[in-house]
């Protein structure tokens, strides 16, 4: 059985609340522009990390970011294997793992629309 991977991404209402899928055996999570998930955040680097599916599981391998990557609170120094309800926090982003299996823990997110678009107000300057 192939697994539906997901990334969500929890916003302040379930309206904010966002689902990433992750539809390649190699996924690219990074600042840079040919990233799989680009995420414009200064705390993230260029190719921050690699989420690999195979062989029924999927592996996150932190690509020597300068912030790290975090599973659960504790810093990846290479890889971790992922299972559904884990947090991956990224810099400031911070996602639930979803491997749409069956006997996955109930992940307390409201069902969310996949073709919702995620509107970011860009940050007040400072005075």
């Amino acid at each position: 059985m192939a697994l539906r991977i997901r990334l969500i991404e929890r916003g302040a209402s379930p309206e904010q609340t966002r689902e990433i899928p992750v539809d390649k055996p190699e996924f690219v999570i990074g600042r840079a522009a040919d990233c799989d998930l680009r995420l414009r955040v200064n705390e993230i680097s260029r190719h921050h990390c690699i989420l690999r599916a195979a062989g029924g599981e999927v592996t996150l391998f932190d690509l020597g970011s300068s912030n790290g990557s975090y599973v659960n609170n504790e810093r990846v120094r290479s890889q971790a294997t992922l299972h559904s309800g884990d947090v991956l926090r990224l810099g400031p982003c911070t996602f639930v793992v979803d491997l749409g299996d069956p006997e996955a823990v109930h992940l307390d997110v409201a069902d969310v629309d996949p073709n919702a678009i995620t509107l970011r107000r860009p940050k007040a300057p400072k005075t």
